[in-house]
């Protein structure tokens, strides 16, 4: 039998649970610097030799809303402080993707003459995403969170979130330059093993004006629906998706990379994806002189 409480006793109670609960929430709610440690520990050990590497294996690109796909290989490649995404492709339209920071410098060549994919537009127009060193994830040894948190931007820990059958730790991140009215960056980590799984941008206004650069002669000779449409300034998602980590080199890795972006073009909303299988990690001790560049005989 319980006699009642006296208002102090009450008082005293709600107190000390309070007190239970929130120090039970504190412990079990991680920081994005805690999160981001956990996920550089799982990948292994790393040096001056594992910041040298390159990943190598067959690429694919593939449309929604058509049957048009294309297959390549592809080569990504990083030493601490250049990247370079080169993929092949046999499409008319598209022969090859090449995406570079080369000594803090982007590069996003056209694809055919004044005209870019939609991937490099859309990397040239939110270019904070490659300047602030976050696409690619652990792929590249240029990944932000590899380098000193002071260079880092604003982190915060945004809860967990279920992907696929797995619970994630969501890490809200701003670049050093701030995003536009409506955008936000979110990466997303395995709460149990901590491995980046998936980063997604949500771009909610353009930066620098997400339009082609070509003629209209140029555009309406294009095979790709949309590919030499405008495309709209309202909004637009590009996720990338990490799996299949494997230990490779001494380190554990994806070998599994997609891309999909979602976009509107002049002819509707549009989804166009880049799946990456990665065969192998190569650690270099030195890269070929002027390997990173897209000079004609720089990459492979």
């Amino acid at each position: 039998m319980f006699l009642p409480l006296s208002k102090r006793q009450a008082i005293l109670l709600f107190v000390v649970l309070s007190a239970f609960c929130f120090n039970v929430i504190g412990q079990n709610k991680l920081s994005p610097e805690e999160i981001i440690s956990k996920s550089l520990k799982a990948i292994g050990k790393t040096d001056a030799t594992s910041e040298r590497r390159m990943a190598i294996g067959g690429s694919q690109f593939t449309i929604r809303s058509s049957s048009a796909s294309a297959t390549g290989r592809a080569v990504l490649a990083s030493d601490g402080a250049n990247m370079a995404f080169f993929s092949t492709f046999n499409m008319r339209d598209y022969g090859m993707e090449r995406i570079g920071v080369f000594s803090n410098k982007i590069e996003i060549p056209f694809v055919v003459p004044g005209l870019r994919s939609p991937l490099g537009r859309w990397l040239a127009a939110y270019d904070r995403t490659l300047d602030d060193r976050i696409f690619g994830g652990t792929i590249f040894s240029t990944w932000r969170f590899w380098g000193p948190q002071s260079d880092w931007g604003k982190i915060e820990t945004d809860g967990k979130k279920k992907i696929g059958d797995r619970q994630a730790w969501v890490v809200s991140y701003s670049p050093r330059r701030g995003l536009t009215s409506g955008s936000h960056i979110k990466l997303y980590f395995d709460a149990e093993t901590f491995q980046h799984m998936r980063t997604v941008y949500q771009q909610g206004e353009t930066d620098s004006g997400f339009y082609d650069t070509g003629s209209k002669a140029q555009n309406a000779n294009s095979s790709v629906r949309g590919w030499g449409s405008d495309m709209a300034s309202n909004g637009s998602t590009l996720t990338e998706d990490f799996g299949d980590y494997k230990l490779d080199n001494g380190l554990v890795l994806p070998h599994k990379y997609t891309i999909t972006l979602t976009a509107d073009v002049a002819s509707g909303t549009e989804e166009y994806r880049w799946d990456l299988n990665i065969e192998q990690f190569k650690l270099l001790k030195e890269f070929p002189a002027n390997f990173f560049s897209f000079n004609k005989d720089a990459l492979p």
